[in-house]
C-alpha cells in the first residue's frame, strides 16, 4: 500500500481540503460560492495517509462497496468494515491518520467551525461545540443531504448558494442534536434507553451479526455517546452491549444448527465468531451444552 508524504495544500483541489489523497478529486464545490460548507467526491486507490488535521468538521460518506478502513487517533488504530452508505465523522482540528484496503469511493463534506458554532448558539445557547467521531454508522438524513449537495455541485452553474446553505444548516442542526456532547444528553430516558432507539440498535445488531461490531457504531445508531450508550443499554437490557451481541450470535447459531444445512465452522463465521472453537466456548457457556450435544437432543 502506498503511503503519503506530509500533507500540503493543493492549488488544484477545493479550497478547504488539504491534499491528503494520492489522486485529485473527481468533483469539488470550488466552482460554487457556498458559505459554511464545501464538498469533494473521490475515487482513491488503496492508500495510507500521513497524520493530518482539518480546521473544520469533515463528514465522509461511502458511495462504493464494502471497505476495510482503519483510523488512528491518539496513537491507537481502530478498524471498521464500512458498508455502502456508511458515514464517518471527524471533528474540528482532530489529528488522525487513515488507511484503507480496496478502492475508496468517498463523498466528503466539510462543515466550517464558525457555521457550526452559530447553530450551537441558536440550539443550546453556547459556542462550545464538541462533536463525537463515530465511524461506519448509517444515517439516512446525512446521506440524503450529501447526495443532494453532490447533485447540486454537478449542476451547470456549480450549484445554488441558497440551496447549499440551507442544506448546510440542516446538516449542522442534525449533527448538533444527534452527534454532539450537548445533544446526546437529550436522548437518554429515565430508566435506560428510549424504546424506539433500543429497538433500532437491536435490529442493527441482528442485521449485521456476522460483522465485527464496534461500540462507536452502535452508539451512533442510538444517537448517544459511547459512554452514555453503554450505561443506557445495560440499564434497559440488563447486560452490556458486548454480552448481548454474544447472546444473539449463540441464538443465531442454534437456529442454523437445527436447520442442518451448514457445518459448525461455517456457522461460526456466519454468526460473527472468529472460528469454531470460539463458537463452542460461548455456546457452552450460555446454553450449558456444546453445539454437537444440542444436535443429539
Amino acid at each position: 500500500m502506498a503511503k503519503s508524504k506530509l500533507p500540503a495544500a493543493g492549488a488544484s483541489q477545493a479550497q478547504h481540503f488539504p491534499q491528503i489523497f494520492p489522486q485529485l478529486p473527481i468533483l469539488g464545490s470550488d466552482r460554487a460560492i457556498w458559505t459554511g460548507i464545501s464538498l469533494e467526491y473521490h475515487r482513491q486507490p488503496p492508500f495510507e495517509t500521513a497524520e493530518y488535521a482539518i480546521a473544520s468538521y469533515q463528514i465522509g460518506i461511502n458511495l462504493g462497496q464494502n471497505l476495510l478502513l482503519e483510523r488512528k487517533i491518539d496513537g491507537k488504530w481502530e478498524t471498521s468494515q464500512v458498508l455502502p452508505g456508511a458515514i464517518g465523522l471527524c471533528p474540528f482540528n482532530l489529528s488522525h491518520q487513515l488507511r484503507w484496503h480496496g478502492e475508496m469511493n468517498l463523498l466528503s463534506l466539510n462543515l466550517e467551525h464558525e457555521f457550526l458554532v452559530r447553530s450551537a448558539l441558536e440550539l443550546f445557547n453556547t459556542d462550545r461545540v464538541e462533536l463525537l467521531w463515530p465511524m461506519g454508522f448509517q444515517d439516512p438524513l446525512i446521506q440524503q443531504i450529501g447526495l443532494a449537495l453532490k447533485a447540486e455541485a454537478q449542476s451547470d452553474g456549480g450549484g445554488s448558494r441558497l440551496y447549499a446553505e440551507t442544506m448546510a444548516n440542516a446538516l449542522a442542526v442534525h449533527l448538533l442534536r444527534h452527534y454532539s456532547t450537548q445533544g446526546t444528553r437529550n436522548f437518554e430516558c429515565k430508566g435506560g434507553m428510549c424504546q424506539h432507539k433500543l429497538q433500532l440498535v437491536k435490529d442493527y445488531i441482528n442485521d449485521y451479526l456476522e460483522r465485527e461490531l464496534s461500540l462507536d457504531e452502535l452508539a451512533a445508531i442510538a444517537q448517544l455517546s459511547p459512554y452514555h450508550f453503554s450505561r443506557a443499554f445495560k440499564q434497559s437490557v440488563g447486560i452490556s452491549p458486548h454480552q448481548y451481541v454474544i447472546q444473539q450470535r449463540v441464538e443465531r447459531a442454534k437456529q442454523l444448527l437445527l436447520q442442518g444445512k451448514m457445518s459448525l465452522s461455517e456457522i461460526a463465521i456466519a454468526c460473527g465468531f472468529t472460528h469454531q472453537s470460539h463458537l463452542n466456548r460461548h455456546f457452552k457457556r450460555i446454553t450449558g451444552v456444546t453445539p454437537k450435544t444440542l444436535l443429539k437432543f
